[in-house]
C-alpha cells in the first residue's frame, strides 16, 4: 500500500497518474497515463474551455494522449474529478513538454456577464447573451505549455505522479484599455509527485 503526499494550491488541477506496465529487470518500456481534471474557488460564477487535445512534446515529435473533445466549466469541479486521460500507455522516457490544445471558452462575471471566444461558441448555455470576446491566442494550434520546475519531463518507472495546476483565478483577465475584451493567460504550473510504501505494523 502506498501513501501519495502532496502541497495542494489554488486553482485548477490536472492530476497526470503514470503508472507503468509490467516489464524486466531493465525496467518497464511504457509507462500508463491518467489524466484528471479538478478545481478551486475563483471570482466568476462559470470559466468554462474545451480541450480538444493533450500531448507530450519530445524529439520524436507528438504523443496524443488524447484528442477526445471534451468542454467542462472548471468551477463545477471544486470537490470533484474528470478524466481527460484514462490508462493511455506510452513510451517510457524524457519528453520536453506537456500541451493541451484548448479551442474554444467562456467566463461569466459575477454580474452575469459573457465573454466568448466566439458568440456561436458551443459550449455556451441557451440563450446566452455574448457581452464581449473572450481572446484565446493560438491555443487551438500549439496548444498551452505545462511549465515543469524540472525539465525535460521524466516518464519512467514503475509508477509517476505529476501534478499541474491550471489556476483559474489567474489564468483570466480583463484587457487594459477601452476595447472591454477578455483574454485567457493560463497559468499552469507542474510538479512531480512522490509516493512512499506506508509503514508496516
Amino acid at each position: 500500500m502506498r501513501t501519495l503526499h502532496y502541497a495542494k494550491r489554488a486553482g485548477t488541477w490536472l492530476c497526470l497518474v503514470a503508472a507503468a506496465a509490467c516489464g524486466d529487470s531493465q525496467g518497464p518500456s511504457t509507462t500508463s497515463l491518467s489524466v484528471k481534471l479538478t478545481d478551486a474557488p475563483a471570482p466568476f460564477q462559470a470559466a468554462v474551455v474545451t480541450i480538444a487535445q493533450v500531448y507530450l512534446q519530445g524529439t520524436g515529435g507528438r504523443t496524443v494522449l488524447s484528442d477526445e473533445t471534451k468542454t467542462v466549466d472548471l468551477l463545477q469541479l471544486q470537490n470533484a474529478t474528470t478524466d481527460l486521460v484514462k490508462d493511455v500507455e506510452v513510451p517510457s522516457g524524457t519528453y520536453g513538454q506537456l500541451r493541451i490544445v484548448v479551442t474554444g471558452g467562456y467566463v461569466r462575471l459575477d454580474d452575469g456577464t459573457i465573454f466568448a471566444s466566439s458568440p456561436d461558441y458551443a459550449g455556451l448555455p441557451p440563450d446566452a447573451q455574448v457581452s464581449g470576446e473572450l481572446q484565446l491566442p493560438s491555443y487551438a494550434q500549439s496548444g498551452i505549455k505545462v511549465n515543469f520546475a524540472m525539465e525535460p519531463l521524466t516518464i519512467t518507472g514503475a509508477e509517476k505522479v505529476l501534478l499541474v495546476d491550471f489556476d483559474a483565478s489567474q489564468s483570466f483577465g480583463q484587457e487594459a484599455g477601452q476595447s472591454g475584451r477578455w483574454v485567457m493567460t493560463p497559468v499552469i504550473t507542474g510538479a512531480e509527485l512522490t509516493t512512499e510504501p506506508s509503514a508496516t505494523p
